[in-house]
């Protein structure tokens, strides 16, 4: 049975003089229902500064039972910008509505805290993701179906109406967020794709600059304020003459908004919850059966690295895959023991994971060279690269002769200024990290412990130490010379050069490459940049 809702029954029902309303309006689950009101049907009333408070209590319209929201101007705009009461009156907003009166004001509010709902759930994609979540593809109805499995989880009294929301409803409301998601790019904070939006590093920088508690912890959060930021005589006062439905016991079955969330590859954008093994993956990709796969790990016994191959239309095809693993990986807990206090390496797979996923892509836009990304498992934390035919830069001086080390030291020389320039370190730059091609071009790999503005003198005292061990040792200085000449040359900073050869750098690379040799390395650093000084 559906009832036809006026302003003039409000105020008689509510004890509420009319001036003093600044809003009021209906909220429809089914937004063909309009201003009819069902059992399903919600009112919400903002009283102008002075009421101080919310009020949740059941009303009859006519012959319908409604919940109404009585709240103050100001703590609705509250909730409506920052959820100071949980969102316990601004949820509201997510559920169509038909104002009454006051609709500019309404429509001010709703976009407050649209935008605070998407910047929220963006947040918290960002402080699980980090850096690589610039390649995520975000759609509207991932930040929507985000927010009402959270809403629904605290607060028990939305569950009737996200239960009752038609598909008419939900679009109504992806709409709007939609305008709202327009505003961000506008702002700077995403950019827009065909598929959806994209954080963009403005917004990664902003959120990794906040005091944020981790994302997991914000329903805690929410439920703080819901039963408390409400300042009533007891926590649950101010929902005390609300009569309790049934339904709201149950929390609402929400589409899963990781099936709304995409990320980019080199082979299109792909389901983020897709996770293929490698069996899966070569299946998918070519048709092959597993039976006819060679995989072979390529990396040591701490490197969980492997090379795949199998004939797809009678050619060989190769593909790279990597599995992250976490702090038992004794590699990283070691090498962050040791440089603790002068370089922090990153020992968690997701960080390490979501890192080189970000570099590989964002190297890739800058023009260097890296593997193309085929597919990501996230949950397994495993990613498919197309796999690079090449040598490392030790094989590749060896293989080719030691008259290439100039060429390869000219080459890598400018590679790192250009990094550099980007404001790019590699974290761990070590010679295994350069692929030599034999058409003589570089790839950059592993670089999960890449990050933006961080140490350029310990990439370049890692990188000319750790090369220097496999040099013998007449030709230390040379290398270094020419590295450090190429280097300066193509933009990179003479100061940055000086630092590299400081003890507090020089001192981690100690155990593998010994002072004697580091030392004409260092004579060949410091050869060029007196030279520089005398012009």
């Amino acid at each position: 049975m559906f009832h036809r809702i006026s302003l003039d029954k409000i105020t008689p029902t509510l004890n509420i003089p009319s001036e003093q309303i600044v809003s009021a309006s209906l909220h429809n689950p089914k937004q063909h229902e309009s201003r009819m009101t069902s059992e399903h049907s919600k009112l919400l009333v903002v009283l102008g500064r002075g009421y101080g408070r919310i009020k949740i209590m059941n009303r009859r319209f006519d012959n319908t039972l409604l919940s109404v929201t009585v709240i103050d101007e100001e703590l609705f705009r509250k909730d409506c910008i920052n959820e100071d009461l949980g969102g316990a009156a601004a949820h509201l907003l997510l559920i169509p509505y038909t104002p009454l009166v006051g609709e500019e004001y309404l429509g001010e509010m709703e976009s407050n805290y649209l935008k605070h709902v998407s910047m929220e759930s963006l947040r918290n994609l960002i402080l699980s993701y980090k850096l690589s979540s610039t390649f995520f593809i975000v759609t509207p109805e991932y930040i929507l179906y985000d927010k009402l499995k959270r809403i629904s989880t605290i607060y028990p009294l939305s569950r009737a109406s996200i239960k009752s929301l038609d598909r008419k409803s939900i679009e109504i409301v992806l709409g709007r967020l939609k305008k709202i998601l327009d505003t961000l790019v506008y702002d700077g904070y995403l950019k827009k794709n065909f598929t959806g939006y994209s954080p963009t590093e403005k917004l990664i920088h902003k959120v990794s600059s906040e005091k944020t508690l981790i994302n997991t912890s914000e329903d805690l959060e929410h439920v703080f304020r819901i039963y408390i930021s409400t300042k009533q005589s007891t926590v649950l006062d101010f929902i005390r003459y609300a009569a309790i439905d049934p339904s709201t016991l149950t929390i609402p079955k929400i589409p899963d908004p990781e099936d709304y969330l995409y990320i980019t590859t080199s082979l299109g954008t792909q389901p983020f919850p897709t996770r293929l093994t490698i069996e899966e993956f070569v299946k998918n990709m070519s048709g092959v059966e597993m039976e006819k796969v060679k995989v072979k790990r390529t990396g040591g016994i701490l490197n969980a690295t492997y090379t795949v191959e199998f004939y797809k239309d009678g050619k060989l095809e190769k593909i790279f895959v990597k599995k992250y693993l976490n702090w038992s990986d004794f590699k990283w807990v070691a090498a962050w023991l040791w440089a603790l206090g002068v370089k922090n390496f990153s020992i968690m797979a997701s960080t390490r994971m979501s890192n080189e996923v970000f570099f590989i892509n964002k190297l890739s836009e800058l023009g260097f060279n890296t593997a193309e990304i085929l597919h990501i498992n996230w949950k397994d934390k495993l990613l498919f690269q197309r796999y690079i035919e090449g040598e490392n830069m030790i094989e590749y001086i060896r293989n080719k002769g030691l008259d290439k080390m100039q060429e390869v030291a000219d080459k890598l020389g400018g590679i790192m200024a250009k990094l550099h320039l980007n404001d790019i370190t590699m974290g761990d730059c070590n010679p295994f990290s350069f692929i030599f091609k034999s058409n003589r071009e570089v790839y950059l790999t592993d670089l999960e412990q890449c990050s933006l503005k961080g140490l350029k003198p310990w990439d370049l005292t890692e990188l000319i130490l750790y090369t220097s061990h496999y040099l013998p040792s007449n030709f230390v200085e040379e290398f270094a010379y020419t590295f450090s000449k190429a280097y300066i040359e193509n933009g990179g900073e003479p100061k940055d050069l000086k630092e590299s050869t400081e003890p507090k750098y020089t001192r981690l690379l100690s155990p593998l490459t010994p002072f004697w040799i580091q030392s004409r390395a260092i004579k060949g650093i410091q050869k060029i940049l007196m030279e520089k000084e005398c012009g």
